[in-house]
């Protein structure tokens, strides 16, 4: 009995470590954030690991990455 329950709690805590491990990237869909590239500070979004691209003078963040900017960058 001992050992099932180690065992049990070891898988446990792996499953728990590779969703957490792997669930880290953004989607590939972006969304405008900001009016145009002077309005952003892009380096704020560097410092918080928000990748972003710059299209036209505007710059576009991953939509799942849009509350993260939110608390930081607001």
């Amino acid at each position: 009995m001992g050992k099932k329950r180690i065992v049990f709690l070891f898988l446990g805590f792996l499953i728990l470590f590779v969703v957490f491990w792997y669930s880290k990237g953004y989607s590939d869909k972006y969304i405008q954030w900001g009016d145009t590239v002077k309005s952003v500070d892009t380096n704020i979004l560097e410092r918080n690991n928000i990748p972003y691209k710059v299209k036209n003078n505007k710059v576009y963040i991953p939509e799942d990455a849009f509350n993260k900017a939110i608390m930081c960058c607001s």
